[in-house]
């Protein structure tokens, strides 16, 4: 299926935007004042609508006395027309006589040639619509049309499989951003990723020379990738080699500089590691010490279990060391894990405060951390050597974005988020995947925390808090009411509640959720589609959840054997285990996952190892590898008069046959 990405209909306004970037000659000498003042009507009149009106204004026009410039520039404005009352021939035809007098005049040439290169794709005629591209210098074009350009050249390359051109479209497309967390939340971004890396070696290694002149920092972020893949594709020098050549062309840019740096210290450190010792890093004192205990004896099962495995050999060790409840000192510790202990994986960030510094540590030093809580960084400083085991907030995001969740719930969403580093964690990835699903983002309103009363939050919300923008209609309504005598109605507020949204993401903790939720009936908002996080399967959610109507929450697909792991447990140590044992159990689940049947000696090995694998099986879920971030396989599920069950999806074949 074709995709032409808006140029038809953008085009036409390309060619109506005036005339730029004349090729150093005098404007004078190639339009005259009196052509310029009737050109200028004729666009007017077209903004208008009226384009019939102006192309009999065009076509009527005595060309007798005039200059080659202007003959193009009104060929073109006839082509422009007859394109967008699609008569494509006729635009076709007037857009070739343009280009023959348009030679003086190279923004005009190339805007030409982009609109007779549109044509002929509109038209099926895919050859000439990229032979007209070829020729088109497209730095002549401005900043918006070179864009257009560069999607339109990439859509034919891509059906003409000619996938090395189709890749040098998409990197002059993205050639305007200069920092990683824009590049990826590009909806070109994917199309890059899936372009490069299917071009063999050579191929890459010629795109990536071609553009070396040019400072463009996706290319040194490819160039990086591309290094990172050779290393651990087993061509060290190779890798090398093109990381020194990255290193030299684009360490002006931070973000790829701290690439490289990052990742030669990893090199570094990958000669030394004992693929037997596991590092755990808990809080043993202070304040948090009881909830250390707890994730302690989740550890303790693991580790039995995955030892008990091993009839012959060396058992796994455990390194325990004492965050003291603080990510500084729980950072140290990874240091002092590695360089001393040279364990092979870190466990640890009991609590997302710890978890952060810590994984930050364990990246530098390449190992692989598995968090007992979510870590709130952005996506790009995230990579494959880190597991989030409640599931990341790229999971919970990623599983809201789903085509099942959009398809049922809608594609306009507002947002509700706690005003601190995990809601703006949420929120950030919520703009970023709505962008590239094309979901409208109606509303997006923050509340405080600390406090306990949110009908102010819910009320700009819903539209009710800025009365004066609504006067009109409020004088109305009030008129309505006061006729209204016997009514023994308690009104809250006059206005009706605006609700421009199909669902609303309420990443907000239970206590929280239950002090925001009222706050939408007592504006008489009703049966509101309300979305939240893993948290919501809580006793105190739904205990109440009689008062809220149905609420939804993305969570885990539970899927606990009772007469093995929860009656193992309880045999054992005698308590039920609870959230956050099962939690530091699965650690041990998700590493016996990745080392199962395998023999690894080195620090490269392991990470060969966990880029190797397709998915992570744990007891709370199946983590996939994607965009070199660990994603958790998270379900929907719907809470209503304390019953939680998945949410049923009704297929478009199930629609057609009840219609």
């Amino acid at each position: 299926m074709r995709n032409i990405l808006n140029i038809l209909i953008l085009v036409s306004f390309v060619s109506c935007s005036g005339i730029s970037m004349l090729s150093g000659v005098d404007p004078k000498d190639l339009y005259t004042e009196k052509f310029m003042t009737f050109i200028t009507s004729v666009k007017e009149e077209y903004k208008k609508g009226q384009s019939e009106s102006a192309l009999k204004k065009l076509q009527a026009y005595n060309t007798e006395n005039l200059l080659p410039s202007e003959q193009a520039l009104r060929r073109n404005l006839i082509g422009v027309i007859n394109f967008s009352e699609k008569n494509y021939e006729q635009a076709i035809y007037n857009f070739e006589l343009a280009v023959g007098k348009s030679r003086l005049d190279k923004a005009l040439t190339a805007q030409i040639q982009l609109n007779l290169s549109s044509s002929f794709y509109k038209l099926g005629y895919l050859d000439k619509a990229y032979a007209t591209l070829a020729i088109c210098e497209f730095k002549n074009l401005q900043k918006a049309e070179a864009k257009k350009f560069h999607k339109l050249y990439y859509s034919i390359a891509t059906e003409l499989d000619k996938p090395s051109q189709a890749m040098k479209s998409i990197i002059w497309y993205l050639s305007d951003i200069d920092n990683l967390s824009g590049l990826k939340s590009q909806p070109m971004y994917q199309k890059l990723m899936n372009s490069f890396f299917q071009l063999t070696s050579n191929e890459k290694r010629r795109i990536l020379q071609e553009f070396e002149d040019e400072p463009f920092l996706v290319v040194g972020y490819l160039g990086y990738l591309e290094s990172e893949k050779l290393y651990y594709g087993g061509s060290r020098d190779d890798a090398k080699d093109l990381l020194s050549w990255v290193d030299s062309k684009y360490a002006n840019f931070a973000e790829i500089e701290l690439l490289i740096a990052n990742f030669k210290f990893r090199l570094e450190s990958f000669t030394k590691m004992n693929p037997f010792s596991i590092g755990v890093i808990l809080p043993s004192s202070g304040e948090k010490l009881e909830f250390g205990k707890r994730a302690l004896v989740g550890i303790d099962n693991g580790i039995r279990e995955l030892n008990k495995n091993i009839e012959n050999g060396p058992k796994y060790e455990v390194f325990l060391k004492d965050s003291e409840g603080s990510g500084v000192v729980g950072a140290y510790r990874v240091k002092e894990l590695v360089e001393k202990h040279y364990v092979s994986v870190i466990i640890g960030g009991l609590f997302s405060s710890e978890a952060t510094k810590e994984y930050l540590e364990a990246k530098r030093h390449g190992v692989l951390f598995i968090s007992l809580s979510q870590i709130y960084l952005p996506k790009e400083e995230k990579n494959h050597l880190l597991l989030e085991i409640p599931g990341s907030v790229e999971s919970l995001v990623n599983n809201l974005f789903s085509e099942d969740m959009l398809n049922h719930f809608g594609k306009r969403a507002a947002v509700i988020y706690p005003d601190s580093e995990r809601g703006q964690a949420y929120v950030d990835e919520f703009w970023r995947k709505a962008k590239i699903h094309d979901v409208k983002v109606t509303e997006v309103k923050s509340y405080d925390k600390n406090k306990t009363d949110h009908r102010e939050t819910i009320q700009k919300l819903l539209g009710l808090k800025y009365k004066r923008e609504r006067q009109e209609e409020l004088d109305i309504m009030e008129d309505i009411h006061s006729l209204e005598k016997s009514s023994s109605t308690r009104r809250i507020q006059t206005l009706k509640p605006i609700v421009d949204f199909d669902w609303a993401f309420v990443p907000a903790f239970p206590n929280e959720a239950l002090q925001i939720i009222p706050s939408f009936t007592y504006f008489d908002a009703f049966n509101l589609n309300l979305i939240g996080g893993p948290s919501w399967r809580s006793k105190a959610l739904s205990r109440e959840s009689h008062k809220l109507g149905s609420l939804y929450f993305i969570g885990d697909d539970f899927k606990i054997d009772n007469s093995t792991f929860v009656n193992n447990f309880i045999d054992r140590y005698k308590v039920q285990p609870r959230l956050i044992e099962m939690r530091a159990y699965d650690a041990f689940n998700v590493l016996n996952t990745i080392l199962a049947e395998s023999s690894i000696t080195t620090r490269d090995e392991l990470e060969m190892l966990v880029r190797s694998r397709e998915e992570i099986v744990g007891l709370t879920g199946t983590w996939t590898l994607q965009d070199n971030v660990w994603l958790k396989q998270m379900v929907p599920l719907k809470l209503r008069r304390g019953k939680i069950e998945p949410v049923q999806f009704v297929k478009k074949e199930d629609e057609k046959k009840s219609l």
